[in-house]
C-alpha cells in the first residue's frame, strides 16, 4: 500500500465514509439526493427532501421513494406525482421509482447565510493597489487583479471594523 504525501481532495475521502450510510437508505448512488432541485424543480425541491428509496426484494426497479414534505406541500406534490416520478426515472434512465410515499414533517435546512457588504476601501488602499498592477499590461488581468485586491482589503475592512464594535484590537496591519 501506498501512501501519499500532501493534501487531499475532501470528496475522496468522503465518498467512501458516506456510502454506507446511503446504501443503507436505499441510495445506492448520492446521485438523487446532490440533484434533487435540479430533479424536481427549485420551488418544489425548497420544500422537501428525498428521505429513502425503497425497492422490492428481487427488483432494483418499481421503486418507492420515500420523501419529507413541508406542511402544506402535500397536495402540491400529489398533484405533481406523475412528472416528477417521470422526471426521477428519465434521471436514472430507467424505471427506477414506480411511486412517491409523502410524509409531511418539517424539512431542516441549514440557515441562508446573510452576506455583509464589504467595507470601502482608503484611498491609501486604493493608491496601493493601482500601483501594485500599474505594470499590468493586460487589461482583462488588471481588471481581475484589481477586482481581487478589492475585494480582500473591503473584507479585511470590514473584519476590522466589526471588530473595532465589539471593543477588539485590530486583526493586523493595514495598508
Amino acid at each position: 500500500m501506498r501512501k501519499t504525501a500532501g493534501p487531499r481532495a475532501i470528496a475522496s475521502l468522503i465518498g467512501k465514509s458516506s456510502r454506507a450510510a446511503l446504501v443503507k437508505r436505499g441510495f445506492a448512488q448520492s446521485d438523487i439526493l446532490s440533484n434533487w432541485p435540479t430533479i424536481v424543480g427549485p420551488n418544489l425541491a425548497s420544500h422537501s427532501s428525498p428521505e429513502k428509496l425503497n425497492f422490492s426484494r428481487h427488483d432494483n426497479k418499481d421503486a418507492s421513494l420515500r420523501v419529507r414534505v413541508a406542511p402544506g406541500w402535500a397536495p402540491e406534490f400529489q398533484h405533481f406525482e406523475p412528472l416528477i416520478i417521470e422526471r426521477i426515472n428519465s434521471f436514472f434512465g430507467y424505471r427506477a421509482v414506480a411511486r412517491l410515499q409523502l410524509i409531511q414533517a418539517p424539512i431542516m435546512r441549514a440557515p441562508v447565510k446573510q452576506r455583509v457588504p464589504l467595507a470601502p476601501l482608503t484611498e491609501d488602499q486604493e493608491r496601493w493597489i493601482a500601483a501594485a498592477t500599474e505594470a499590468v499590461t493586460d487589461i482583462e488581468l488588471k481588471k481581475r487583479l484589481n477586482a481581487v485586491a478589492t475585494s480582500m482589503l473591503g473584507s479585511r475592512n470590514r473584519d476590522q471594523e466589526i471588530a473595532g464594535k465589539a471593543g477588539m484590537p485590530p486583526a493586523g496591519p493595514t495598508k
